[in-house]
């Protein structure tokens, strides 16, 4: 039944419009080639970006069949970021988010990711790359307080926190982390810690040249004792307010999905999002 929800999804997703039947050949023979390998990929995205991806990752395919996999998202970020503006990207995982944001619009990235094993793929994409001057790379987690926490291996993408065996890696608030400096947007993906991460930012949430968080609320941070209305009412509290993005209107609509979009000034960042130059993807302009 997995298999069966993946390829619906595949197949709803807006960048498969008009051509489903190619998508579904692209995804067999994708899975096809997955099975006889455990090596890595080397993918291709908008703007001559090349990705290094494990072919068992969990966003493997979507990256394979649509390039921007997380489309609206991604193409929020494309649109709504400048150049030398700073995006954090907070469990940056092979660093998709902010390896394209920084190569689509010239913007800076601070990117941090654990998992040592990510964390070297990582930093393997930002040299193939050549942002080096662009991307700042920490091998910590973020979080609530300043010591040491426990993260899984071995699970890609879903690595995450836990009590017990695992790999002991240092944790910092993201307000040390960044220092002086001012982000302009936050990525946050972090598989339920996001409100630990939320807590250690108290600075950049009140600074008012912050203007987007986008993170991904699901079940998963009720294993922390969190619950997904608390990072809504903590985001609230500071004046964000969750959209769903469509980068082919450029438009901003009330309201949010399990990835969901908090901003603040709408009246700011839509005229923004109405101005960025375009990026073509596919063969489309958007």
């Amino acid at each position: 039944m997995a298999r069966f929800s993946v390829v619906r999804d595949i197949l709803a997703h807006p960048l498969t419009t008009g051509s489903k039947t190619k998508t579904l050949l692209d995804y067999i023979s994708w899975n096809l080639a997955r099975r006889t390998t455990n090596h890595k990929a080397v993918l291709q995205l908008p703007n001559d970006l090349q990705i290094i991806v494990p072919n068992q990752s969990n966003f493997a395919t979507g990256l394979y069949l649509h390039q921007l996999y997380d489309f609206s998202n991604m193409g929020f970020f494309c649109h709504f970021l400048r150049a030398d503006d700073l995006l954090l990207d907070i469990g940056a995982n092979v660093g998709v988010y902010g390896l394209l944001s920084a190569k689509s619009t010239g913007c800076r990235v601070i990117a941090c990711e654990p998992a040592p094993d990510t964390f070297r793929t990582l930093s393997d994409n930002v040299r193939l790359n050549r942002l080096d001057d662009r991307i700042e790379l920490h091998r910590i987690a973020a979080g609530d307080a300043e010591g040491t926490l426990t993260l899984s291996v071995g699970k890609h993408g879903f690595n995450h926190v836990v009590r017990g065996d695992g790999t002991t890696v240092p944790q910092r608030r993201l307000d040390d982390i960044i220092g002086d400096r001012v982000p302009h947007a936050l990525k946050l993906d972090v598989e339920g810690y996001e409100m630990h991460v939320l807590r250690g930012a108290p600075r950049i949430l009140a600074n008012p040249e912050f203007k987007v968080v986008m993170v991904e609320i699901n079940g998963l941070i009720e294993r922390y004792g969190e619950s997904v209305e608390g990072i809504r009412t903590h985001l609230r509290s500071y004046g964000f307010a969750p959209f769903a993005y469509d980068p082919a209107a450029r438009r901003l609509d009330p309201g949010g999905k399990l990835d969901e979009m908090f901003v603040r000034d709408l009246d700011f960042v839509g005229q923004r999002v109405r101005n960025a130059p375009p990026f073509e993807l596919l063969g489309k302009t958007y």
